[in-house]
């Protein structure tokens, strides 16, 4: 035998092995297309090697070109040949008011004196917030996946994250702890790890990530928010990949509200663990106590980029996180915001904007928010949404291509598309392929 057999048998065995693991990786995450795709390629790749090249001798150079073809293909997917595109900004000037935000004007009720002062200042956001609040709200009888048991069991959990938001601050003790920042950053992500946490990055504060305002919560609405701490400690919490499958239905919304409270806690631990180090600390939790935008400090962070569809999309669990934080001045090393291609796959997919009910998820280019370029999610139109499917919809979630578990095979692709243009168009290409556009969803 020459060595183009030799070589064509080699490259051969290679391929037939990683579609044979990609099948298995598929039936392990349930995932039937993939799994049938890539054993039938399996299938297709082995059948020469089984004794193909005895029955039929192509020419030499025939089987040199195709080995080629093969080499050249895998040289451009996973060569660094093309940096990925880091998120463009500028100086940020501007705050964000929290009144402003979609959570917070939903809980405006007519006649109050919020309703009254807020849309007396604001009028043009009058009429599409009182048709939004006509809608059911989330988890009540009338949405399209009301469970008279399942749905005030989760309202429940929203409850006791709730009842929390009391517990996010407190005392400094009086004897400030003398430790290494090093030593001590170290600890901390450990300690937060420990506490359950999955990915923990540090950031420097930017003041331009905390809210202006309270818009929900305990505090006194309309009151200016006075946050003065220099560092933050942010980490992700992975979301069940089998929850958040079911989506919109309501186990995405039952999984959510898990992550929520396991934030809240670590985050009101930690803080509390801080505080008694001596250093001020505040935990930022869901329910809502939240004086701080968390997905840009987690990007600052180093815990992922953000996306298209407006998610923080992690490095290792893609969109699957909730994330959670706690503002502190305790000296501490800080991590840097990472590039791993978020920005170019996101030009090129698509795929969970084709399926967003609402199509709040823009499918054109980026447009200029506050000195950052990004896609600008519709937050009406998401929130119409959710309040016609009584859940947290999840729907982009569940088919982003980076919401695939971080097995050897997603990690691969990942490694393509992080440095190479040709992986980027090639894996949306095989996603559609393997796994489908998504399909469509009834709105109502």
């Amino acid at each position: 035998m020459n060595l183009s057999y030799v070589s064509a048998i080699a490259t051969s065995v290679i391929v037939a092995l990683f579609f044979l693991l990609y099948g298995v990786s598929s039936v392990r995450e349930r995932q039937p297309r993939a799994a049938l795709l890539s054993f039938g390629m399996f299938v297709i790749v082995v059948l020469p090697l089984a004794g193909g090249f005895m029955w039929w001798h192509p020419p030499d150079s025939a089987v040199s070109l195709a080995t080629a073809v093969v080499w050249v293909l895998g040289l451009l997917y996973f060569l660094p040949l093309n940096k990925p595109t880091p998120i463009v900004a500028s100086a940020i000037t501007d705050q964000v008011d929290e009144r402003n935000g979609i959570f917070a004007r939903e809980e405006y009720r007519p006649g109050s004196n919020k309703y009254e002062k807020y849309y007396s200042e604001h009028p043009q956001l009058k009429e599409g917030d009182d048709r939004l609040r006509r809608l059911p709200e989330l988890l009540e009888p009338g949405g399209r996946y009301y469970n008279p048991e399942q749905s005030p069991q989760i309202k429940t959990v929203f409850r006791t994250i709730q009842a929390l938001t009391t517990q996010v601050d407190g005392e400094v003790g009086g004897c400030k702890m003398s430790k290494d920042p090093t030593t001590m950053t170290s600890e901390i992500k450990q300690m937060v790890h420990e506490m359950g946490a999955d990915e923990v990055g540090i950031t420097r504060l930017n003041p331009m990530f905390v809210y202006s305002h309270v818009g929900r919560g305990p505090e006194s609405w309309g009151k200016p928010i006075e946050l003065d701490h220099q560092l933050a400690i942010v980490f992700t919490l992975e979301m069940n990949y089998d929850q958040v499958r079911k989506a919109p239905d309501l186990p995405i919304t039952k999984e959510s509200a898990r992550q929520y409270l396991r934030a809240a806690n670590i985050s009101i631990d930690l803080a509390r663990y801080i505080r008694s180090l001596g250093y001020p600390a505040r935990a930022h939790i869901s329910g809502s106590n939240y004086q701080i935008m968390l997905p840009p400090v987690a990007h600052d962070a180093g815990l992922g980029e953000l996306s298209r569809m407006g998610y923080l999309v992690s490095q290792k669990y893609g969109p699957r996180v909730r994330l959670g934080g706690v503002t502190t001045d305790l000296p501490l090393v800080t991590d840097h915001p990472i590039v791993f291609g978020v920005q170019d796959f996101c030009a090129v997919c698509l795929k969970c904007a084709e399926i967003c009910p609402s199509a709040a998820i823009p499918r054109g280019g980026k447009t200029l928010v506050r000195g950052v370029e990004k896609w600008q999610l519709n937050v009406e139109q998401c929130s119409w949404y959710w309040r016609v499917a009584g859940t947290d919809c999840g729907l982009c979630m569940k088919v982003c291509p980076y919401s695939h578990p971080p097995t050897l095979v997603h990690n691969l692709v990942r490694y393509g598309i992080r440095h190479s243009t040709f992986a980027r168009q090639i894996s949306v290409w095989g996603e559609n392929l393997f796994y489908g556009r998504g399909g469509t969803v009834d709105a109502l």
